[in-house]
This record gives C-alpha cells, structure tokens and sequence, in this order.
C-alpha cells in the first residue's frame, strides 16, 4: 500500500491549494507525529501559508468589486441608449424612425455587447462609440441619444482605467510569486509522500494504512483533473524526479 500519485502541477491554482489544505486538515488529524513526518510537516506550512497569500492576492485582483461596480453602470447605461434607440422605430416622425432604423443596424452588428468578456466588451464600445460620434452622429442626435453617448464614453473609459490597474507591476509580481509558492509546496509534499511510503514498507502498513486509505480517496478527487496532459486515461510514464513533476 501506497499513496498514489498525483500531477498537481496540473491543477488549477484553486483546486491546488485545495489539493493541498485537505492534505494538511488529514495529516492533522492523524498526527505528524505518529506519520513521522513532524520535522517536514513543520517546515511545509508556512509554504502552504506562502501560496494561501499569494493565490488570495491574485483573487482580489482579478475581480475587485470596483471592476464589477464599473461594468455594471457601463452595461446600464448602454442598454438604456439601445432601448431608448429601439423605442424611436415607433417615433411619429419618418425621419426620426428612419435615423433609429439605420441605427439598429450598427447595434445589430455588434451584438450582444454586455454579455461579451469584459475586454471584449471595451473594445466593443469603443468601436461603437466611434460610429455613433461619426458617421452616425446626425442619426444619433435625432434619435435623442447623444447624452446617452457622452456618458457612455466616460464609463467606458473609467472601465479601461480600472483594468489597466489590475494587471500593474504587484499582481505581475503575485503571480510569479504563486508559481514559485506552487513549486514549492509541490517539492516539500512529494518528500514527505515518498517518506510515508518508504515507512509503511519498512515497518509495515498497520499505522498508515488508515492515513494512506483515506489520502488516497482524496487524490482520487483530483486525479482527473491533474492527469498529465495529452493522456487518454492510461498512466504517463512517471517524471524522472519530483521536481519535474512539479512543474
């Protein structure tokens, strides 16, 4: 009896540290002590505590609520021009009818633009923007939606600002640090697995089986999506070291 391998490296960063945190929650209850492995135990830790930091960094980042404050108020306001725009089709005037006609076709061609990704949605809004204010720009000031545009404009531009601040210097520097903090945890877990394994042959499986059973189920959650890439299913050939396999 061992316990099996699994490709963490592999693992998105979120089921990684999960990965590892039910590793520790069990190595807690049984007993570092009675595993004996307390020494590597100890000194592991703190690099599990160095990726929670990191991996908890790049989450702030990457979706703060000032972003989705932003986006939001970006989305209503584009949809309130659409509408207001849709609703002169019906206008009495001919000529305000035919201005909303010829806009819905540029609304049209770009689509659902609020349900677009976020950088996606940016440059969407620019590049409709730019039509509104330009070739479009009598249409738009005789469907009534100039000031919808204006502000618009703003919004759109606040967003921009707000993403460009997400990707600075720090959350590059984060990210490099979480990598380095994966590698890391990787390396200290495999010498503590392979120790395990190397006690419970020389002094028999009766005090790891229970650890090794239950760790085992655990791996076996992740198994499939740590599973060496390229693979059908069939185990790929074991990395020459640990570090390799880390990576």
């Amino acid at each position: 009896m061992k316990i099996n391998k699994i490709y963490a490296y592999n693992l998105r960063n979120d089921a990684h540290f999960q990965f590892y945190t039910e590793f520790r929650n069990l190595v807690q209850k049984e007993g570092a002590e009675n595993l004996k492995i307390a020494t590597q135990f100890e000194a592991w830790l703190p690099l599990y505590d160095k990726e929670d930091t990191a991996l908890k960094k790049i989450q702030k980042s990457a979706i703060t609520a000032q972003i989705q404050e932003a986006d939001k108020a970006r989305d209503e306001i584009y949809l309130g021009m659409v509408e207001t725009s849709t609703a002169a089709l019906k206008h009495f005037s001919e000529e305000v009818r035919s201005a909303a006609t010829r806009l819905k076709i540029v609304f049209d061609t770009y689509g659902d633009v609020v349900r677009k990704p976020l950088n996606e949605q940016t440059s969407a809004t620019y590049n409709i923007l730019q039509e509104l204010k330009g070739k479009y720009a009598p249409d738009t000031a005789l469907v009534g939606i100039s000031g919808w545009v204006s502000e618009l404009e703003v919004r759109n531009n606040a967003f921009a600002d707000l993403m460009r601040e997400r990707f600075d210097e720090t959350a590059a520097r984060t990210d490099i640090v979480l990598k380095e903090a994966r590698t890391e945890v990787d390396n200290a877990y495999f010498a503590m697995r392979e120790k395990i394994n190397a006690l419970a042959i020389v002094e028999g499986e009766a005090g790891y089986e229970n650890f090794i059973r239950t760790f085992n189920a655990v791996i076996a959650k992740y198994a499939l999506s740590g599973k060496p890439r390229g693979g059908k299913g069939g185990e790929q050939p074991a990395p020459q070291n640990e570090t390799t396999e880390a990576q």
